[in-house]
């Protein structure tokens, strides 16, 4: 069922969606969001979203690339320059079944869902790369307030 929601219901539903609250593990990695792109590119969820507090149509997540792997430790790494931030700035929010879909100023039209496949391992080695890094440098990336 199709339906369109105001943007504070929209706001919970995605922070559930980029935990994995309510989803179902797939093959021992806990569950997350992707982004689709106009029904075409998917791209990996970090589990942080803010919505911004002066422009509430605004809507702040980060989009995950694929790891390289840390050559002294063997970890997964992520650099930040890479995996930046992004603005949702949204016209419209829809939620149907388990998606969440936004309509964006300029005309575009993202969908958020539970994660599949090689998404959930992006996220999974970003979930690692996390826990390595210093707690400020993970406090900063979770605030979604600056790159």
């Amino acid at each position: 069922m199709n339906r369109e929601i105001d943007l504070d219901e929209a706001e919970r539903v995605l922070e559930n969606l980029v935990a994995g609250r309510a989803q179902k593990r797939a093959d021992d990695l806990l569950p997350g969001a992707e982004l689709v792109i106009d029904g075409g590119q998917r791209i990996a969820l970090a589990r942080h979203v803010r919505r911004d507090t002066d422009e509430p149509t605004l809507f702040w997540i980060r989009p995950l690339s694929a790891a390289v792997q840390d050559p002294e430790t063997r970890l997964p790494a992520f650099d930040p320059a890479n995996v930046r931030r992004r603005a949702l700035h949204i016209t419209a929010a829809w939620r149907d079944g388990p998606l969440l879909r936004f309509d964006l100023v300029g005309g575009a039209t993202v969908t958020v869902q539970p994660a599949r496949s090689s998404r959930l391992a992006v996220l999974q080695d970003f979930d690692t790369w996390m826990t390595t890094i210093p707690a400020g440098e993970r406090e900063g990336l979770e605030a979604l307030d600056h790159d």
